[in-house]
């Protein structure tokens, strides 16, 4: 495997999902909106009046979400084959690697310093609650039970990159 392009993918990757996320949430803070803590969303459905809407987006934020392993799958397993990962088990560790540094950039950048300070992307009715958007253990509490999901992905993608490449 070649420590270079390894590199370039991961701060490519980390970029592109940034800016990706941050367009998205500048767009419309809904676009994530079960991505806040709870005491966020619930001020927000209450004063926006859109209690009847929180089942609706639960389910679109579920649904994208899958959408978004799947296609992180096929994007591993391309980026698996570019750093020259050849056996299972070498993909299966580099795209845990990429998982975590994107655990982390999201984590630590996204959610922690841009997240708890843009105040533009903060939910309509929510921009007061400086201390709720501050929460760092939330953010990293949420992602503690996704690392079995993320051993997944990165199994499923290292056996892409065998079948396809």
């Amino acid at each position: 495997m070649n420590p270079t392009i390894i590199l370039i993918e991961i701060v490519i990757m980390l970029l592109v999902f940034g800016f990706f996320v941050f367009g998205l949430l500048c767009i419309s803070p809904l676009t994530f909106i079960s991505d806040y803590p709870p005491e966020i969303q619930e001020v927000y459905y209450r004063t926006q009046h859109k209690e009847a809407a929180k089942k609706t987006l639960t389910w679109a934020m579920k649904l994208k979400k899958l959408v978004a392993l799947i296609a992180f799958m096929f994007v591993f397993a391309w980026m698996l084959h570019l750093a020259g990962a050849e056996t299972f088990v070498e993909g299966l560790l580099l795209a845990y690697a990429y998982i975590l540094c994107l655990f982390a950039w999201d984590t630590f950048f996204l959610d922690w310093v841009l997240f708890a300070n843009i105040k533009r992307i903060r939910l309509p009715g929510t921009e007061h609650m400086e201390k709720e958007y501050h929460q760092k253990w939330f953010h990293v509490k949420v992602c503690l039970p996704m690392f079995p999901v993320f051993a997944a992905v990165g199994a499923f993608s290292a056996l892409l990159m065998g079948w396809i490449w």
